[in-house]
């Protein structure tokens, strides 16, 4: 069993766990993805009591719908996406999206863009976890750096060179589906 899918399966149960009423698999969970984010929140550039308030949101909201949770196993994705929200939410409320200053962004575009990159970014990570495990380990493998080499990927991997390229073919075209399946077009980045 790969580490990665060690781990979704151990915050699947604690998921359920927490489902059921158990407070130590619920302060697990808080304590496991709150780093997460935090990360994903400080990209929007929020003052400190903002990004607080918006992390405080986030449990609160995934305390209350925890019960609708099918798949433990995505929870960080669906805990990413309730930040996300909020986030936007806030920044609506506030006028202040993303960043502070938007005459060093470039104007509200560029903010737009941010905000568009940011949310993919999330969505992407949610539908790399619906990969195979042969397709999300080189995904990951091969997103780890900026100029990946398959024979160090391979080799990392233990997989034969001329494996990686059409593994990842499949991987990218099965992305690419996930994506459409969604409606999300180069259109709707744009």
């Amino acid at each position: 069993m790969h580490v990665q899918t060690a781990e979704r399966d151990d915050t699947a149960a604690l998921v359920s766990a927490a489902q059921d009423g158990d407070a130590d698999a619920w302060e697990r969970l808080v304590a496991e993805f709150t780093p997460m984010l935090r990360a994903r929140i400080r990209r929007f550039r929020l003052s400190h009591e903002d990004a607080q308030d918006v992390l405080q949101t986030t449990w609160l909201l995934a305390w209350q719908n925890l019960g609708s949770v099918a798949d433990g196993r995505r929870m960080a994705g669906w805990l990413a996406t309730i930040a996300f929200r909020e986030c936007l939410k806030l920044g609506r409320r506030t006028k202040e999206i993303c960043t502070p200053d938007l005459d060093t962004v470039g104007g509200t575009d560029d903010v737009d863009r941010e905000l568009a990159r940011v949310w993919l970014a999330g969505t992407l990570a949610e539908l790399v976890e619906e990969l195979p495990d042969s397709q999300r380990t080189l995904f990951m493998a091969l997103t780890e750096t900026s100029e990946p080499h398959y024979a160090d990927v391979a080799r990392r991997l233990g997989r034969p060179v001329g494996s990686i390229g059409p593994t990842r073919a499949r991987c990218f075209a099965r992305l690419r589906g996930l994506l459409q399946a969604r409606e999300i077009t180069r259109d709707f980045l744009d």
